[in-house]
């Protein structure tokens, strides 16, 4: 199912039930639960514990997550993280064409939804940062995201209260989610690959609304910056710039990051689309040459 292209084709409910999922698959985990790491569009929702009144996230539609590798590659793991998967009603989710995917599942909810659950990972070995399904024995695998594993070294933890699927109440676990170092660097990556307005949306709202804004954010990239993953936060930074702050060429406002913001956030069909467009693509340039200038 393709994503919507706007905000306003997310639904608030759609994200409630992707919360449920990610707390009915840690639920199921046993000793392994500590070995999944939330990135992708449901973490705003733990980086923005105070949003802003009439701006909220657009949301999400999936839950991705990062698997260590020791719990594909040990097989105690892999055969607890299958069986609990078929026995919480997850099924595999299938492509455009139709055939089962191994690294994506889906899980109905009560109200005859489908939410997909996707399972990332990075392998090292797998060079020229391939986006590939990692092959293992059974019939889960991981999607190859290169970076990925930024999240074991830059996240936070947050204890969240769902009601489980299947009507088997309310749960509370200990969620491990991207900070916003790393959040924001996986988004940029994605952005970059896919030229997804949604992504373009995800990093400025969390740099504009997560706890102490921009100055909290730049002060954790400048750590960042002097630890084991600085080249790929530099990397990252020359990402934000090239989408979104002015050059000798082209005027940030106008450049596809910026835009993509915009044209997300406002619909065609809005009042004064064209004149709050300009303006929140202005925003956003501002926004992050502000955060990089900071840095």
């Amino acid at each position: 199912m393709a994503k919507p292209e706007t905000a306003a084709g997310y639904e608030k409910k759609v994200t409630e039930n992707c919360e449920r999922l990610l707390v009915t698959l840690i639920r199921n985990l046993g000793p392994w639960k500590k070995s999944i790491y939330l990135v992708g569009g449901l973490t705003p929702r733990y980086l923005v514990t105070n949003p802003p009144e009439g701006k909220p996230h657009a949301g999400t539609g999936d839950v991705d997550v990062v698997v260590e590798q020791q719990v594909l590659a040990d097989t105690d793991a892999y055969r607890t993280l299958e069986d609990n998967l078929k026995k919480m009603g997850f099924t595999r989710a299938t492509n455009d064409k139709g055939q089962p995917q191994s690294w994506r599942w889906q899980a109905k909810t009560d109200s005859g939804g489908s939410i997909v659950l996707e399972f990332l990972a990075d392998d090292p070995k797998r060079g020229g940062g391939k986006v590939a399904p990692l092959p293992t024995e059974g019939n889960i695998s991981a999607l190859n995201i290169p970076h990925a594993s930024l999240v074991f070294d830059h996240f936070e933890v947050k204890e969240i209260a769902a009601d489980l699927l299947g009507d088997k109440g309310v749960a509370t676990e200990e969620v491990r989610h991207a900070d916003i170092v790393s959040f924001t660097c996986l988004k940029a990556y994605a952005l970059t690959d896919r030229h997804e307005g949604k992504d373009a949306h995800d990093i400025l709202y969390c740099l504009e609304h997560a706890e102490g804004g921009i100055a909290t954010a730049a002060e954790k990239f400048k750590k960042a910056l002097e630890g084991k993953h600085a080249e790929v936060v530099k990397e990252v930074l020359a990402i934000l710039r090239k989408h979104f702050v002015t050059d000798d060429k082209t005027e940030g406002y106008r450049k596809d990051g910026s835009v993509a913001v915009a044209q997300f956030e406002i619909e065609d069909g809005e009042p004064n689309a064209r004149e709050r467009r300009s303006l929140r693509a202005r925003e956003a340039s501002e926004l992050v040459t502000n955060f990089i200038d900071t840095v």
